[in-house]
């Protein structure tokens, strides 16, 4: 039956259910089902933003806090809604501009990872 299931889970195209149903613990069936496809669906999720992330080809983001002390906002702008990425839920362009070494180029990969890691 082991082999069984592992047949039918590949034909699905379901990897994480073909390789760990056997470590699922449940009190019933529906129970048993439901934690499989929880898994599944988070297993997939986690592989398509890292198939997001490594085709964005974005610059390595260094970790550090960005410094907003020199940036300035238009009217009608917060920093969480430019992090966030509300310009793009409104289907508007933003437009980054200053001298070199301002941060314009790592405040676009914030966005950037934002929006991967928030839409997928």
């Amino acid at each position: 039956m082991h082999d069984q299931i592992q047949s039918y889970a590949k034909r699905l195209k379901l990897s994480w259910i073909r390789e760990h149903f056997h470590e699922v613990k449940a009190s019933s069936h529906e129970e048993f089902l439901l934690k499989l496809f929880e898994e599944e669906i988070q297993q997939r999720e986690e592989r398509k933003i890292n198939l997001l992330l490594k085709q964005a080809t974005l610059p390595k983001a260094s970790g550090k806090p960005f410094d907003w002390s020199e940036v300035q906002i238009p009217n009608g702008l917060t920093k969480e809604g430019l992090l966030n990425g509300e310009f793009m839920d409104r289907q508007e362009n933003t437009i980054f501009y200053g001298g070199v070494g301002a941060g314009k180029t790592y405040l676009a990969t914030l966005i950037g990872l934002n929006a991967i890691h928030r839409c997928g």
